[in-house]
């Protein structure tokens, strides 16, 4: 006599059996976890790495064929040690601080960047934009030559970019650099000293100095993601760095997750509203974090920083070391490394946009 099945489970397994054998079914869950899995660290939580948010929160990084867990680092450093040491793979901080590990010894290599300007917003006081009768809209050179004139100016730490950008400016308008008076009090603090007059002015990625602005105490003069600068557009602000042994030996990795951060990058030229809304709904400037007066102001500021491909150029990379050098960031003009591809940063794994 033939033998049935002793139940509903026993029915349900020869089923389960049955599809796989003949559709070579595997489950969505499944398939996620046979992704490979990289570490990423951005320095910080700013709109300057806005792709990197898009990248996660359209799940990019997944359909480049790999699983990302990205993490904040709290600082250029150490997320570039973690990269150093190998606790993280990738990590996403700014291209003037690339050039100083690699002063270091760093074995560190870019390849890809997020931004093709710099995008610090160099924010002043409300009262003395308003005094000088400036906008952002005003002529460059007579906004420039406002910073000439400033009191104390809060800085994150001494020899930060958030430093070096004024003494930059300053120069650039024909001031003296060296008499600049300058305070450090670390990234969090900046806002509130601006908006309690203890310093006139700061200068910092969006959206910090944005929500001073949008609490009417501060206001941002120079946008420099906007680019206005010459010397400062066309430039690979942050990037994505890693070390160049395990690029070599993970050259699919490298490739997937520098071209997921690229792809969110191209949308904010293809479909900027979708990119708007990707952006808008991640976790760092979803509307519980961020009101819309100060969204809408950062992403304003940023949005032509955005690279239609992660692509970079020795011209661009140039432009990096001669700001770096002339900011005081390298010290030693004669020990500046080469802009050419394949010293700084390389294009070998990203490759060309669509």
């Amino acid at each position: 006599m033939e033998k049935r099945p002793s139940s509903s489970k026993g029915l349900a397994a020869g089923l389960a059996l049955l599809l796989v054998g003949v559709f070579g079914m595997t489950s969505p869950a499944r398939a996620q976890k046979e992704l490979p899995e990289v570490t990423i660290a951005t320095a910080v939580p700013n709109f300057a790495f806005a792709a990197v948010w898009v990248a996660e929160q359209l799940k990019y990084f997944e359909k480049e064929g790999v699983r990302a867990k990205i993490t904040v680092a709290g600082g250029g450093s150490p997320c570039q040690t973690g990269v150093v040491g190998k606790s993280l793979n990738f990590c996403a901080s700014s291209s003037e601080g690339l050039i100083l590990a690699r002063l270091e010894g760093a074995p560190l290599i870019a390849i890809q960047a997020h931004n093709s300007n710099l995008t610090l917003s160099v924010a002043v006081r409300k009262e003395i934009a308003e005094n000088a009768k400036l906008t952002r809209e005003s002529p460059l050179a007579a906004r420039l030559k406002l910073l000439t004139k400033l009191g104390t100016i809060g800085a994150t730490s001494p020899g930060a970019a958030s430093e070096q950008i004024f003494k930059f400016l300053v120069g650039k308008a024909g001031g003296s650099p060296e008499k600049l008076k300058f305070v450090y009090l670390g990234g969090t603090e900046l806002p509130a000293a601006l908006m309690n007059n203890v310093i006139d002015a700061a200068a910092l990625s969006p959206p910090s100095m944005e929500a001073t602005e949008a609490a009417g105490k501060g206001y941002v003069l120079i946008p420099l993601g906007r680019g206005e600068v010459p010397e400062l557009t066309d430039y690979p602000y942050e990037v994505l760095m890693v070390r160049p042994d395990y690029a070599e030996q993970n050259p699919k990795l490298a490739t997937a997750v520098s071209r997921a951060i690229s792809r969110a990058g191209a949308l904010f030229h293809s479909n900027p509203q979708e990119a708007r809304a990707a952006l808008r709904a991640h976790k760092f400037s979803n509307p519980q974090r961020l009101t819309d007066a100060v969204f809408d102001l950062s992403l304003a500021m940023v949005k032509d920083a955005m690279p239609k491909w992660g692509t970079m150029t020795e011209e661009g990379w140039q432009k990096v070391i001669t700001f770096s050098i002339g900011a005081g960031i390298v010290k030693d003009p004669s020990k500046a490394l080469s802009a050419k591809e394949g010293v700084l940063w390389t294009n070998k794994y990203i490759g060309k946009g669509p």
